[in-house]
């Protein structure tokens, strides 16, 4: 029993999730905590990957020598696409916001675009070529041969690898943006690949009529990479990775509509490489000169691949917003209100959110603050795994994280603030790390008429006379918190304050703090976790 005017366990801001409607959450959210190894010697599947990477290999090491007797070209070449791949890699695994794949996975997923499905596919597109070259037209093989070709062979091959990696760990299939990420990161590996054979191929013919190795290189490069790099196997391969895992992690929805929304997936993945080889908008390369611009290149991409490009990007918000309710779900009915506020739970559902309250608190407390908060944002993600994989909420291993949390927590409130800061008060609920943005002084407007713990309401007047004797003395904590009319924990919270408004503390019952806002606002709050203003 808590005593009078003491501050008991208390309801403050829940995660987005405690609100949703129950249709929304995930029925049983995946054990996001245990990572699967790639080595299943069980698994047929791991045996095959083993057989096809062994017969891929010696094919690929036999290609890559005999490119490597041009070692100039060579050496250019892979600088080139590694330059062009390191970022497309960094990116495509940050999209992961939540649990990332095991990076044994990720790298057998390159494994198999570069080294599995690009020797595969170079004897499957000879084949095939030489198959449409006996039905069909001289001048249909030279100008359709490769959007006949090529997306089905090889989009097919790319998609195999997806499937393969579900039946070594299916474990890992959590929601479709993993399959985006295999698949996307299959489509890299084969994109570096098949660029240097393209580099290489045309390096070979320059070079054989005289001209130098760097040239045809960069050439080819601006071509395929600055002209194309955004429409090409990644993207490909991202969509049908994004379908195939709908259909096998889609558990919601009916049968009949995963198939549906996979065949789309995937048939728009192979559309776009269709798009992309046919001979559709060619004339945008026309030059008098014979040889097109970078520009031209540029605009030639853009009209072939940015609708497919668009249709990915927003399926990947999509599936984050499907990862970020499995998180909600995870962390639901916590009895720890501190462990993941609601703002806390808003500010975890994208990169530039995060990223907005890791710079709120860098203007607050310096460079120290924004590494607190990432800290904070990393510890808050790993309590859900371990959430995830244990089954009581005493369990030894979530109490360890929660006193992780409080003790990060407590090092921020520990930062000296900034000396000047302007007062926060915006209108609306506010977003986290919008410490000065349009949302605080909503919240302090939405309050100001309500009633203070005594009763008396405060008025326009009232606020007026305050704000000229107005000089902060606390501001609110990361994360921000919520406030009562009164110090009683049974009554729900009449409101929830954003990070970083400034306030005055008027009085304190115990635990309990009651606080003004600039524009006269009154109400309570858990004193102890307010922030002393410098």
């Amino acid at each position: 029993m808590t005593a009078p005017g003491e501050l008991g366990p208390v309801s403050a801001p829940r995660p987005a999730s405690a609100q949703r409607p129950a249709s929304l959450r995930p029925a049983s959210p995946p054990r996001w905590g245990v990572q699967a190894s790639l080595i299943q010697p069980r698994q047929p599947a791991f045996w095959l990957f083993v057989g096809l990477l062994a017969i891929g290999g010696y094919i690929f090491i036999d290609q890559q020598l005999t490119y490597g007797q041009l070692t100039q070209a060579y050496a250019l070449s892979w600088a080139l696409v590694i330059l062009y791949a390191i970022p497309v890699a960094a990116v495509v695994y940050r999209l992961d916001l939540f649990e990332r794949e095991p990076k044994p996975m990720l790298a057998a997923a390159l494994l198999w675009g570069g080294v599995i499905a690009t020797s595969l596919a170079l004897e499957a597109n000879v084949a095939w070529l030489s198959i449409l070259g006996k039905v069909a037209p001289p001048n249909v093989v030279g100008d359709w041969g490769a959007a006949i070709v090529g997306p089905g062979a090889e989009e097919t091959l790319k998609l195999m690898g997806v499937v393969t990696l579900f039946l070594i760990a299916s474990s890992e299939f959590d929601g479709v943006l993993d399959g985006f990420v295999y698949g996307a990161l299959i489509g890299l590996g084969f994109t570096v690949v098949e660029d240097i054979s393209y580099f290489m191929n045309g390096t070979a013919s320059a070079f054989n009529a005289g001209m130098d190795q760097v040239g045809p290189v960069f050439d080819t490069f601006l071509i395929r990479v600055v002209g194309g790099g955004l429409y090409g196997h990644v993207l490909f391969s991202g969509l049908t990775g994004l379908g195939f895992a709908y259909l096998v992690t889609g558990r919601t929805a009916s049968v009949t509509r995963r198939l549906v929304g996979a065949g789309l997936c995937i048939g728009a993945g192979v559309g776009a490489h269709v798009v992309w080889n046919s001979p559709w908008m060619d004339s945008i390369l026309f030059s008098e000169a014979g040889k097109p611009s970078a520009l031209q290149w540029i605009e030639y991409g853009a009209f072939k691949g940015l609708p497919f490009l668009l249709l990915c990007g927003l399926l990947v918000v999509f599936a984050t917003r499907s990862e970020e309710a499995t998180f909600q779900a995870i962390v639901a009915g916590e009895p720890d209100p501190w462990i993941v506020t609601e703002l806390e739970a808003r500010s975890l559902r994208s990169l530039a959110a995060r990223r907005s309250a890791r710079s709120a608190a860098g203007r607050l407390y310096g460079p120290a603050g924004s590494k607190t908060i990432g800290r904070l944002q990393a510890a808050q993600i790993e309590y859900a795994m371990i959430r995830s994989r244990v089954d009581s909420l005493s369990d030894a291993a979530l109490e360890v994280q929660r006193a992780r949390i409080h003790s990060i927590r407590s090092q921020l409130a520990a930062l000296p603030p900034a000396a000047a800061r302007r007062a926060a008060a915006p209108a609306g609920d506010a977003a986290p790390g919008d410490a000065a943005g349009a949302a605080a002084h909503a919240a302090g407007d939405a309050a100001a008429g309500d009633a203070a713990p005594g009763g008396d309401a405060a008025s326009a007047g009232d606020a007026a006379s305050a704000d000229a004797a107005w000089i902060p003395t606390h501001v609110v904590p990361a994360g921000g918190m919520a406030a009562w009319s009164a110090p009683d924990p049974s009554q729900p919270p009449i409101l929830s304050l954003p990070e970083w408004l400034e306030l005055v503390v008027e009085s304190r019952a115990g635990g309990w703090a009651q606080v003004r806002a600039v524009n006269g606002w009154r109400g309570w709050v858990n004193g102890r976790l307010l922030i002393a203003h410098s």
